[in-house]
């Protein structure tokens, strides 16, 4: 999800995403970079599975 203009160095525009330690808000223009809670995350983009499986998009895979 991209917000625009929500910056607070810069006034660029901030970008939401996601890693395997949690999910974090990121400024295109200046790479300012902030860690969001799960509380935070699940009150901007809704109730997700914060499991890894389910932020890659990757269903589980099992060995034969």
């Amino acid at each position: 999800m991209l917000y625009l203009k929500s910056c607070p160095r810069c006034a660029g525009d901030i970008n939401a995403d996601s890693d395997m330690y949690g999910m974090f808000l990121k400024c295109l223009q200046c790479g300012f970079s902030k860690d969001i809670s799960p509380e935070m995350a699940r009150n901007l983009f809704g109730e997700q599975d914060a499991t890894p499986e389910a932020a890659t998009g990757r269903p589980d895979q099992q060995v034969a």
